[in-house]
């Protein structure tokens, strides 16, 4: 969720997002009533709805969220108009991006500038293992068996799937962390050897870098975690946001930020957010298209110029996951991660939800029509082809967006009509 406020309902959470797109909507309409080039228009929506946030009781995430939604529509629809891809487009500016408006680090610059001279054919899966998922096949009692003809535990995505490269979340209880931590080296290891990787996900959940430390402390110190250090290659946002970006509190990101590279994620809710963590001693932020497309071309280029117009690493773009889901959140999430040059990006959809049966057979058939290489069916469901650790994904440049074929509008509720029973959650 992007407000992670304690004791607030999952419900009342659905209400804040469907208001801030509606929101977003009618800002964007204002904005783009009159032609404009599209980043023009795009800065003074952005500045118009989180300008209005606080008064409204959105979160920066989430009126990044609200702005990210209808930007991606208007995207696709420049796109579509010039008959060409998302990537082609961002490469031709075709979107009028102008980094020097933005941050003085881009003046003179535009996306071709920073950004690989080709989009990713393929990216690797990096593999989200939260909290509560099952390490071991051991570990699932009978009764919590899915039997759906899919992985379940990490050990069994290991051998089904071959992911090397995982997300692992930690919960700020030092004991559990650690034992987690230790089996899921142990089962890397044995499949791949020294040969995988890993990010770390604070996930908010420390009120400081020393408290982080502690863990990392911990981690160094275990001869059986020594290969799984040298792996991990970015630790994720372990500050909650209220304090994150904080300079009284993040004295010791900076020493940290010397072990391994440590990026926000919650905490880029705004367009200058990552340019200001950059100061602090971050040395990274993740891509997510519900924080925005355009945000993330533009993080890109901070990222770039940081690195000496690409000359070095030091400084690192992840792609995350909110969960994304087919058709267009995964695809169009994928297409900017290929866009931004992305080799490994977190996913999960495909772990936890079951591929695409929740829209109408028709439109799963399309999908696996026009993506063959990205979809497959397999146990009884259209579902992300996940091969050798890799998605697949040349077929996502198309015209458009990442997606060839446009929903079923007609077989879908307007906000209006749709009912948070609908989806049988009691919270």
């Amino acid at each position: 969720m992007f407000d992670k406020t304690r004791g607030k309902q999952v419900s009342q959470q659905f209400d804040e997002m469907l208001a801030v797109i509606t929101a977003a909507e009618a800002v964007f309409r204002v904005e783009f009533a009159q032609p404009i080039a599209y980043f023009a228009g795009w800065r003074a929506a952005e500045a118009r709805i989180h300008g209005i946030a606080p008064e409204r009781g959105f979160t920066p995430l989430l009126a990044s969220f609200g702005v990210s939604l209808v930007e991606r529509g208007i995207m696709d629809a420049i796109c579509r108009a010039a008959g060409v891809s998302f990537a082609r487009a961002v490469r031709e500016n075709l979107f009028a991006i102008d980094g020097g408006a933005a941050h003085p680090d881009l003046q003179d610059h535009a996306p071709a500038d920073w950004l690989p001279a080709a989009p990713q054919q393929r990216v690797f899966v990096r593999h989200t293992i939260g909290l509560a998922d099952p390490l071991t096949t051991a570990e699932i009692p009978p009764e919590d068996r899915l039997h759906d003809g899919m992985p379940q535990a990490l050990e069994e995505y290991l051998a089904d799937s071959g992911v090397r490269y995982f997300k692992v979340k930690v919960s700020n209880q030092l004991d559990r962390d650690l034992e987690r931590l230790r089996t899921i080296a142990a089962l890397a290891e044995n499949r791949w050897g020294a040969d995988y990787r890993a990010t770390l996900d604070g996930n908010e959940q420390y009120k400081s870098a020393e408290e982080f430390d502690r863990l990392i402390d911990a981690i160094e110190s275990d001869a059986k975690l020594g290969t799984f250090w040298s792996n991990v290659l970015v630790i994720e946002q372990p500050l909650e946001r209220k304090i994150a970006l904080d300079a009284d509190h993040t004295a010791g990101i900076r020493e940290l930020g010397k072990r391994k590279p440590v990026i926000i994620d919650e905490s880029d809710g705004t367009h200058d957010a990552y340019a200001a963590a950059l100061e602090l001693g971050y040395r990274g932020v993740s891509s997510k298209n519900c924080k925005g497309a355009v945000r993330s071309l533009l993080n890109s280029g901070l990222t770039w110029r940081r690195n000496d117009h690409g000359r070095r690493s030091d400084f690192v773009m992840t792609g995350e996951d909110l969960c994304s889901v087919g058709i267009i959140p995964v695809q169009s999430d994928l297409c900017l991660a290929a866009t931004l040059g992305l080799g490994h990006v977190e996913r999960n959809g495909h772990h936890y939800h079951p591929g695409l049966s929740y829209l109408p057979p028709t439109q799963q058939r399309a999908a696996l029509a026009a993506h063959p290489d990205f979809y497959e069916e397999r146990a009884g469901a259209i579902r992300p082809r996940l091969r050798d650790g890799c998605f697949q994904i040349a077929s996502l440049q198309c015209v458009g967006y990442g997606f060839a074929i446009e929903p079923a509008f007609d077989s879908m509720q307007s906000p209006d009509e749709w009912d948070y029973a609908s989806l049988g959650i009691d919270t």
